[in-house]
């Protein structure tokens, strides 16, 4: 059985939220299937129920606040994903390119692994915190990322 038979299986199963996958193994939609659609839907639009904030309209406004990397780099589902730093920022920039391209400020670069790497060393204490903080600075610049949670 190969590793993504093993993760489809083991997410099917409800047994483990997700396997770590060899950088490249699976393109970045599949990747978006497999470890982010539980909670943002297949669609981005994330759900009421549970406060998961939607993708579209809102995901690139992020890259507009110096701490909007490390914020994406650093929620639950990323953190918890089980995927390399290659994967990890192939999945943000799908992600970005998919619901943010429009939002996003001109000329931001795509996320690296090695930066995903550098991202995930620094802690964050209290994501939830962080993102208001992100959201009222956005906000104050006339930036609206919704509310959450």
């Amino acid at each position: 059985m190969t590793r993504r038979a093993m993760a489809v299986a083991a997410l099917l199963a409800g047994l483990a939220p997700g396997l770590p996958a060899a950088a490249g193994e699976d393109p970045p939609r599949t990747l978006f299937l497999l470890h982010c659609s539980g909670c943002h839907l297949p669609d981005g639009t994330g759900s009421k129920i549970g406060g998961i904030p939607p993708f579209p309209n809102t995901v690139g406004k992020h890259l507009r606040h110096p701490d909007g990397r490390r914020y994406l780099a650093n929620v639950p589902g990323v953190i918890n994903s089980g995927l390399g730093d290659a994967d990890t920022a192939r999945l943000l920039n799908w992600i970005l390119d998919t619901w943010g391209a429009a939002d996003r400020p001109p000329g931001a670069p795509p996320f690296t692994a090695e930066e995903i790497g550098r991202l995930r060393g620094k802690t964050v204490d209290d994501i939830f915190a962080l993102r208001t903080r992100i959201s009222a600075d956005l906000r104050r610049k006339g930036i609206d990322v919704g509310r959450y949670p």
